[in-house]
């Protein structure tokens, strides 16, 4: 197996074990991973439908459809703008918080206690390895049409 073929390997690993804990979270929660990622979006700031749309690359109708249902339960709310009736916001709601709190890999303290056993040469050296993948792919894809 080649070296660039082990670190895929490594990485599809690792993306495993972050969905497998993020969707036993969600199932607690009763929230799909589609539904998480459009929250996610308008965790900072407002948005529109389209601008959701636009940053999940899920179409309007189906962003539409998961909001309905985020708003439904009270995870999310429309409001009309006020200077421009047509504008639609979509934010979060005070339930919002809740959901930081009960996520394990939203919480700082998530990552302290998966790598707690590791020292700190350890840890330098999967951030500095991390770190020059993580670059490295970004030049990568920046450098694609």
């Amino acid at each position: 197996m080649s070296r660039a073929t082990e670190i895929g390997h490594f990485l599809r690993r690792l993306t495993k074990m972050f969905n497998i804990t993020m969707n036993r979270d969600l199932k607690e929660l009763g929230l799909t991973k589609p539904q998480m990622i459009v929250i996610g979006t308008v965790y900072m700031e407002r948005k529109t439908i389209g601008q959701i749309a636009e940053s999940t690359e899920l179409s309007y109708s189906t962003v539409s459809g998961i909001i309905d249902r985020l708003e439904r339960d009270g995870w999310l709310e429309r409001t009309r703008d006020d200077s421009d009736r047509r504008i639609i916001w979509i934010s979060k709601t005070d339930k919002f918080e809740q959901l930081k709190e009960k996520l394990q890999f939203f919480q700082e303290s998530f990552y302290e206690k998966m790598l707690a056993d590791l020292s700190e040469q350890e840890l330098d050296t999967v951030i500095h390895s991390l770190e020059l993948l993580t670059t490295y792919l970004e030049k990568k894809v920046e450098e694609k049409p």
